[in-house]
C-alpha cells in the first residue's frame, strides 16, 4: 500500500514537471525563402524582396520588399492562401479573396490577417485607404512574424504564404514566403 502511494506520488510529480516543461516551451517561426515575381512590369517598377540574413537561425525572422507604381491604383484584389505542411501533407489553413481597398481599414477582423496587418503597419508605409499613389516608393522594412502569438502546443511544421495580387483584374505580382514553425531551443 505504501509503495503504491509512493509510486503514485512520484508519477504525479513526474507528470507535473513534464507538463510544465512542455507548456513552458515557446514556438518560433522563421522564413526560409521569398519570391516576388512581377507580372505587370508596365505598372510595377523597382519591385524587390529579400529575406534579411540571420546569424542565429538557418532561416530568417524578417523580410523586406519595395515597389513603385507608374499610376494611381484603386482596384486592387488578391487571393491569399496560407498552407501548412507537415511531412508530405499540405493543408490550406486559410484561403480567401481580398479586396485590398476595402480591407485596408478592416484587417483586424481575422486573427491571421490581424497579426500580419499589425506588423505591416509598424514596418511599412502602405496607405490606410486607396488609392495607392503613383511614383511613391512603397516599402516593407524588416517584417517579422510575432512568434508570441503561436500557441506553445502548436506542432512543428512548414508553411507557405502565397499572395497573388491583381490590379484591374490583371495579375500584377505574387508574394510567396516559405517558412517553418519550430520549438524554441533551450537557452534562448
Amino acid at each position: 500500500m505504501i509503495y503504491r502511494r509512493l509510486f503514485l506520488l512520484i508519477l504525479l510529480i513526474w507528470l507535473t514537471i513534464t507538463l510544465n516543461s512542455i507548456l513552458a516551451q515557446r514556438m518560433e517561426a522563421y522564413m526560409t525563402k521569398i519570391e516576388c515575381p512581377n507580372h505587370f512590369p508596365e505598372l510595377i517598377k523597382n519591385l524587390s524582396c529579400h529575406l534579411n540574413p540571420s546569424s542565429q537561425h538557418s532561416g530568417s525572422s524578417e523580410y523586406s520588399a519595395e515597389f513603385v507604381l507608374t499610376k494611381d491604383v484603386t482596384n486592387v484584389k488578391g487571393i491569399y492562401v496560407f498552407s501548412l505542411k507537415r511531412g508530405s501533407i499540405i493543408t490550406n489553413y486559410t484561403a480567401m479573396e481580398i479586396d485590398y481597398c476595402q480591407a485596408l481599414a478592416s484587417l483586424q477582423s481575422h486573427f491571421l490577417l490581424k497579426m500580419i496587418a499589425d506588423e505591416l503597419r509598424r514596418v511599412a508605409n502602405f496607405p490606410l485607404q486607396c488609392p495607392f499613389k503613383m511614383n511613391k516608393r512603397y516599402y516593407v522594412n524588416n517584417f517579422s512574424i510575432n512568434s508570441k502569438l503561436i500557441p506553445s502546443y502548436a506542432p512543428e511544421l512548414n508553411f507557405i504564404s502565397d499572395c497573388n495580387i491583381f490590379v484591374n483584374n490583371r495579375k500584377a505580382l505574387t508574394l510567396i514566403i516559405h517558412g517553418r514553425v519550430v520549438r524554441r531551443r533551450s537557452g534562448r
